[in-house]
């Protein structure tokens, strides 16, 4: 008895162990195995060296108010195995994340910030050479109406971007926006990051003309391509239903400067600077749009299952004359779940199947004492 007791637990032990061996450390790169950078479709120049950027959005950390440790720690053990199997199989020259890195960056102490920001860059940790990006989003440092300079002023410091940043690499230019401070009430935020839009504007007009008497030689010297405007609110639509294709469950009607730019913000950004693709987190689903501009703009899921159970993010190819978008699903959280299930499953059937055997033995043995 006691040798077929050990071999259904020896068979519910083989088959946990399976479980948790392909939930937690095969499936991500079983999953993130299918996807692969797109390929440019136009031969330049620049065609033989492009820039692999991957772009996630809205991980959410939790901080110490919201949630359960153990979902926190589980969440976040995910994204980290995400995060490491997209970082191997992909090997990107770039990563952007598009904002609300936290979900509680705008209530923490100082000290919880710091903390916050260990766990951040812990989880997103890239191969030593590959840039993180970190944008600004909400959650981080409060919508408009709560932004403060102690909250801004600590995410440039830790995080080193905050307002309007112009980033070159590989002769691509980024520009990435703070979208809370869009809002062109003549806050002191709003007012700085005009400011800084315009000059990065003027930046972009001498790479364009070189030769204009106004440039500055350093303002000159790179080469110059149509930027890509980066940040967490979407410009401006009405819902999801202006999307090209989407995967929210359902398409909700959108509030200018709360789940969108405004409209006049939009149209100010696309004047300045005449973007050619716009990529943004915030809404936690996916949305490839044309904007009022007239150029693709992507909207990022999030990364966290927290937001979303079916998560993705964007792998993208980028020269200074193309670019090529592609969106990678992740692991599924259902996946997951049915996985633990199957196993639970599987181990009632091993002791369903002893049962019998353990009944019709222990039966045999009391009749042999009765006689």
């Amino acid at each position: 008895m006691k040798s077929a007791t050990m071999r259904w637990l020896c068979a519910c032990s083989v088959i946990v162990v399976c479980a948790l061996l392909l939930c937690e450390y095969v499936a991500d790169y079983v999953v993130l195995q299918k996807c692969k950078w797109p390929d440019m479709k136009r031969k330049s120049r620049y065609a033989a060296d492009p820039l692999r950027a991957l772009i996630i959005a809205d991980p959410h950390l939790l901080g110490p108010h919201r949630g359960h440790w153990l979902d926190k720690f589980y969440r976040e053990w995910h994204m980290t195995r995400a995060f490491q199997a997209a970082s191997r199989l992909f090997r990107p020259d770039v990563v952007f994340v598009l904002g609300d890195l936290f979900d509680e960056g705008d209530m923490v102490t100082d000290k919880h910030f710091q903390e916050y920001v260990w766990r951040y860059l812990k989880i997103f940790h890239p191969k030593p050479g590959i840039p993180l990006i970190s944008l600004v989003g909400n959650h981080d440092v409060g919508f408009h109406y709560k932004m403060q300079p102690l909250l801004v002023s600590r995410f440039e410091k830790y995080l080193n971007n905050s307002l309007v940043t112009l980033y070159t690499i590989k002769h691509t230019h980024f520009v990435m926006i703070n979208s809370m401070a869009m809002e062109a009430d003549g806050c002191q935020f709003c007012s700085q990051a005009k400011e800084q839009l315009q000059n990065i504007s003027r930046i972009l007009q001498c790479m364009k003309f070189p030769q204009d008497v106004d440039c500055a030689p350093e303002y000159t010297r790179p080469s110059y391509s149509d930027p890509i405007l980066l940040q967490h609110f979407p410009t401006y639509r009405s819902s999801d239903t202006q999307c090209l294709e989407f995967d929210a469950p359902l398409a909700e009607a959108y509030r200018e400067r709360f789940h969108v730019l405004s409209q006049e913000a939009t149209d100010m950004l696309g004047e300045l600077l005449r973007p050619r693709l716009a990529f943004a987190g915030h809404s936690h689903h996916y949305c490839h749009s044309v904007n009022r501009w007239g150029i693709d703009e992507y909207t990022v899921a999030s990364f966290s299952w927290r937001n979303k159970a079916n998560p993705s993010f964007m792998l993208t190819t980028i020269t200074p004359d193309d670019h090529m978008v592609t969106k990678c699903r992740m692991l599924p959280q259902q996946f997951v779940i049915n996985s633990y299930l199957s196993a639970g499953v599987l181990c009632l059937i091993a002791v369903a199947c002893q049962l019998p055997k353990r009944i019709a033995k222990s039966r045999s043995l009391a009749s042999s004492k009765d006689l």
